[in-house]
């Protein structure tokens, strides 16, 4: 039973990252969300930076972000896990090590961004750096990085790949278009953030979604 809210004359603002908003909300999720609000809504796709500085100046209702910086003036509540992974268009192997990291040819986000860091950070853990790599695209649209990945030629000596949200390639892995892989054999796990300001807490639209959104976890 989906709880509908009466309509207002403005509409609910909601505010994703490239992912979620590109490759997770779309579908059910979305069209549940439309339900509840009869339609009032107005989906703003953003890098999670600005979707935490639009929340903070009252733009967004509600942010779905998949990189937290945490701001004490906001509340954050996680709502899926999500692991990167390697995607490629052939096999590889199941969990890819040093050597085999130095034939590929990884497409990856741009310098700076906060899913990179993230990754930055984790290559660190496995004592890689992007310098491991065989060569290196910048792409920040993560649909752009699907596709590259997807129409790249077939080269068995330095394959293309991309690390990606296993969430958003899920339709891909499982028609067997994409294959994953870890790196290291470890999982590189993070959490998406339903963020919103201290304002809203009470907002009865905002905590509808919120509960259904819990109840949608993946």
């Amino acid at each position: 039973m989906i709880d509908i809210i009466k309509p207002e004359l403005k509409p609910f603002h909601l505010a994703a990252s490239y992912t979620i908003g590109s490759h997770i909300l779309p579908g059910e999720t979305i069209n549940t969300i439309q339900k509840i609000l009869q339609g009032k809504l107005k989906l703003t796709i953003l890098p999670c930076n600005e979707i935490i500085a639009g929340i903070k100046e009252g733009t967004f209702d509600l942010g779905l972000i998949e990189s937290p910086l945490f701001d004490s003036s906001l509340i954050y509540k996680e709502w899926i896990e999500d692991e990167l992974v390697i995607c490629s268009k052939k096999p590889l192997a199941s969990s890819l090590g040093e050597e085999e990291l130095k034939a590929c040819k990884l497409i990856c986000r741009k310098e700076g961004s906060l899913t990179r860091n993230f990754i930055t950070d984790f290559l660190k853990k496995c004592n890689l750096s992007y310098e491991s790599f065989n060569s290196l695209s910048e792409i920040d649209n993560a649909t752009a990085m699907i596709q590259s990945v997807k129409w790249a030629k077939p080269n068995v000596k330095n394959p293309t790949i991309a690390i990606m949200s296993q969430l958003a390639i899920q339709n891909e892995l499982k028609y067997n278009e994409l294959y994953q892989s870890r790196i290291c054999n470890n999982p590189m796990i993070r959490k998406f953030h339903l963020i919103y300001s201290q304002g809203n807490q009470d907002n009865r639209a905002v905590n509808h979604i919120i509960n259904q959104l819990m109840k949608d976890v993946f």
